[in-house]
């Protein structure tokens, strides 16, 4: 058993270190990436300390507390896509509104080309 909590350590670790760099090399935003941390940590903590899952499990009522960590894991699982289905329905909106804009402004160029009327009325 301790051999696995020292694999189990080793391996949050390695991903803590991955989410840090990753986020040094801008490929995933703070936001996102302090989910992750904080996952890790928790994750960490009951691996350090996995009485904490027993009480949990006492405290919910569930018998087996691998069954509480599924719960816990799943419940996780779905904020991350429920965060994530938000983040792309912003951005699909955000894509619409920029196709749009470019349309109108294809069209407007398209309606007044030889004449400079669409760069006067921008600077305006």
């Amino acid at each position: 058993m301790l051999v696995l909590r020292i694999i189990m350590l080793v391996i949050i670790f390695a991903l803590f270190v991955f989410i840090i760099s990753m986020l040094r090399s801008k490929k995933l935003e703070l936001r996102y990436c302090l989910v992750w941390v904080f996952a890790l940590l928790g994750i960490a903590v009951l691996c350090i300390f996995p009485q904490l899952l027993d009480w949990l499990s006492e405290r919910l009522g569930i018998i087996e507390p691998v069954n509480t960590l599924f719960l816990v894991c799943i419940a996780f699982l779905a904020c991350i896509c429920i965060s994530l289905t938000i983040v792309v329905s912003r951005l699909s909106d955000r894509l619409r509104k920029l196709t749009q804009n470019i349309a109108i402004m294809e069209s407007e160029l398209r309606d007044n080309t030889g004449n400079n009327s669409l760069i006067s009325e921008n600077k305006e």
